[in-house]
């Protein structure tokens, strides 16, 4: 009986061995917090994306498109589209608190319904650009394109950080 007690124990100390190491390694692959200058990941992304017609936005135009404060952050690039035909936007954000991402994203899927909205039913090919958008949050950064080539802006955004 005794041996048979000593098996399960040894069992449960590897069960739980097992599960004290998968939950150091989430904790490792968690969010990361970054410490590159804004100014290198919105290159970095810029260089990836199709720029062609993009303009970097003032705050006044952050302000009125996303309804956010850019004072409330450690830094803010938008870059919009120069033609009212077009949805193609780039954001980057860097937060000064990772619980910031909330409120951007938020933002963001605002500014995504308010643009399909607009182009519904005359805008077909830029609806199918803001559905295929990407949306990414990285610890202390926020991404969101909309852009041909916003999956290889969202892998150069990744590989800045």
């Amino acid at each position: 009986m005794m041996d048979r007690l000593m098996k399960v124990f040894g069992a449960v100390k590897y069960v739980l061995l097992i599960f004290l190491l998968m939950f150091i390694v989430s904790l490792m692959r968690g969010d990361k917090i970054s410490d590159t200058p804004i100014e290198d990941v919105t290159e970095a992304v810029t260089a990836a994306a199709d720029m062609t017609d993009l303009s970097l936005a003032d705050n006044r135009t952050v302000r009125r498109l996303y309804g956010i404060n850019v004072n409330d952050y450690e830094g803010i690039n938008l870059y919009v589209s120069d033609s009212n035909m077009k949805v193609e936007e780039v954001l980057v954000v860097k937060l000064k608190d990772a619980s910031q991402a909330g409120g951007v994203e938020s933002a963001v899927r605002s500014r995504v319904d308010t643009q399909l909205q607009s182009f519904e039913g005359y805008g077909p090919e830029q609806c199918k650009l803001l559905d295929d958008h990407v949306l990414d949050t990285e610890g202390n950064y926020v991404l969101f394109v909309v852009n041909e080539k916003a999956q290889a802006a969202d892998q150069a955004f990744q590989n800045s950080l």
